[in-house]
């Protein structure tokens, strides 16, 4: 059921890193890019866990070796605020560090990317925010994720809160956050606990599934977001159930994450984003979390303006056919597979069972997700009004 290439007069944009190399060990080629590159010194952007964990060190010694002086700010929490940017912004200036290295998950790569650009350039940080209000570069960044999931490696986008309006979330699209390199080595994401395994792979699936499906799909997204589909649909359950002792799945896992990645950020996502942002927002919910919650509930919602597509997604999620089974019925034994996978990898299926959220506030969480997240609406394969939200926030409690 796959549709193929398009029309043939179809001219696509495509954006990218300026550079992706992916692979176990990939971390050490580290070394001879700041060999290269004559880099004196880095800075290290992470959070105190990954560091704890030792996910970072592939990444330090490949810096020793080279005889980078490196320097760390582990100050990053998730769900940033923008002030963490300026600190590490004021870190980088004060080691004046030649490249920018963003290791760990997405809210570590988020930061380390706005960092180098706020460093670079003296303009207020909130004048940043927005479509394109990078008015220039920044510092060199190198992006490792130490998680399978939000592809911001390969991404040009920064989610941050702000202390200053704590209802709202500032996002910074610009070209300029663009990785000049993005290492993916799946080594780094042998020291992922379980439950961060299931959310961020989840993350992932909920980026390539509303990849396939959104209003703005082209085929060079479809083609990648068919691709982590179906490595995510073999590789999750082990990824988290075996974790760091099984390194074909979480390889697959890393490539998963960051197929999905290059797939949104050339064809937008779809109303899923647009309602886990105040389950974020006002309920404190996990972002991987809250995809994976309600990814189902959205599909069952979308699968009657894209039969054939959720019809395709079943097959990528390994359901097996069913004779004189009709399109629209297998479409939805899409929505039952999602379902499956969350249980096998112990996320719950509904919205009640993750706590602190009131059914009362539906209307509200509808308000939030039209007026922030519309851009995500937008994109959303099947129209939405406020009624339609309220009714998949109660479906999915």
């Amino acid at each position: 059921m796959f549709d193929g290439l398009g029309s043939i007069d179809d001219v696509n944009d495509i954006k990218s890193p300026d550079e992706v190399r992916y692979g176990m060990g990939a971390a050490s080629e580290l070394t001879a890019y700041a060999t290269n590159e004559e880099i004196d010194t880095a800075l290290v952007v992470t959070d105190e866990h990954v560091l704890a964990a030792g996910a970072a060190d592939p990444v330090l010694d490949a810096l020793n070796a080279a005889d980078v002086e490196v320097a760390t700010y582990d100050g990053v929490k998730p769900e940033p605020k923008l002030e963490l940017a300026e600190a590490a912004a004021a870190e980088i200036d004060r080691v004046d560090a030649d490249v920018v290295l963003g290791v760990g998950g997405g809210s570590s790569m988020d930061t380390a990317k706005f960092a180098s650009v706020l460093v670079e350039h003296d303009v207020p940080t909130r004048e940043m925010v927005g479509m394109h209000n990078v008015p220039g570069p920044g510092r060199p960044t190198v992006l490792l994720p130490t998680t399978a999931g939000t592809g911001s490696e390969v991404t040009h986008i920064g989610v941050f809160a702000d202390k200053q309006d704590e209802n709202n979330k500032k996002v910074v699209y610009s070209d300029h956050l663009f990785a000049d390199l993005a290492l993916v080595d799946p080594e780094l994401t042998r020291t992922m606990p379980a439950g961060v395994a299931a959310a961020t792979g989840q993350d992932a699936l909920t980026h390539a599934i509303e990849c396939y499906v959104s209003t703005l799909r082209t085929p060079y997204t479809d083609g990648l977001a068919r691709q982590a589909i179906d490595l995510i649909s073999d590789s999750l359950r082990p990824a988290v159930h075996q974790g760091g002792h099984n390194d074909e799945a979480r390889y697959r896992m890393s490539l998963a994450a960051t197929t999905a990645g290059q797939a949104f950020v050339n064809s937008g996502l779809g109303a899923v984003h647009a309602l886990t942002y105040p389950l974020g927002i006002e309920c404190g919910i996990g972002h991987g979390l809250a995809n994976a919650v309600l990814l189902p509930h959205v599909m069952r919602y979308n699968v009657p303006a894209e039969p054939e597509r959720f019809a395709d997604i079943a097959g990528l999620l390994g359901v097996p056919e069913r004779e004189d089974e009709s399109t629209i019925e297998r479409a939805y034994r899409s929505v039952e597979a999602v379902e499956a996978l969350n249980e096998d990898v112990g996320i719950p299926n509904r919205i009640g069972e993750l706590g602190g959220v009131d059914d009362s506030a539906f209307g509200q969480f509808a308000d939030i997700a039209l007026e922030h997240s519309k851009h995500n609406i937008d994109r959303n394969p099947r129209s939405m009004d406020r009624d339609d939200i309220i009714e998949i926030f109660e479906s999915a409690y």
